[in-house]
């Protein structure tokens, strides 16, 4: 997940970047034209496959903390019968003086 979140960002951050027209317009000068028509259509590419991907993995997320949440339940339903049965087991082992 973390690869395609990186993967992303340098995405985001490439395509504007090629996006622009640098011209040579004398020395030590250049003209910069932003953005071409192509480059207009590839950022909007890239946002659409970003928003995605973004919510591919707002969906795992969730989906991970609904089965986080479904294996606390089911610990904490174990311990509390591994508890009751425990504290069966010493009521039927105790001596009659030995209860408060």
């Amino acid at each position: 997940m973390k690869k395609l979140i990186l993967l992303i960002a340098i995405v985001i951050l490439v395509i504007p970047a090629a996006a622009c027209r640098v011209e040579k317009t004398g020395e030590d000068t250049y003209q910069v034209e932003t953005p071409t028509p192509e480059a207009e259509a590839a950022a909007q590419r890239a946002k659409e496959g970003a928003q995605e991907a973004g919510q591919d993995i707002k969906e795992g997320a969730q989906e991970a903390g609904r089965d986080i949440k479904e294996g606390a339940r089911d610990a904490t339903r174990a311990t509390g019968t591994a508890m009751e049965e425990a504290g069966k087991e010493m009521q039927e082992h105790a001596k009659p003086g030995d209860q408060p």
